[in-house]
């Protein structure tokens, strides 16, 4: 069994694990937006009101970060 789970998380939550604001998770995922990032990890509708990730798809996201930041050194 892997270690990645497949536990959701809120826009809060993501916003904690990236140490960002909650409104910075939007423009990441808005391709209108100037901060937009095609490698964030796309959100899905659990219901009308509820948008969530997948906790190893922002895992996987993190470490590439991290090995953006290793290429680059």
């Amino acid at each position: 069994m892997s270690n990645t789970s497949n536990k959701l998380l809120r826009s809060k939550q993501v916003a904690e694990r990236l140490c960002i604001s909650r409104t910075a998770i939007w423009y990441k995922i808005n391709p209108k937006n100037k901060r937009y990032d095609p490698d964030f990890p796309k959100p899905f509708k659990v219901s009308t009101n509820v948008t969530a990730w997948l906790e190893s798809e922002i895992e996987t996201y993190i470490n590439h970060l991290a090995s953006k930041r290793q290429a680059s050194q």
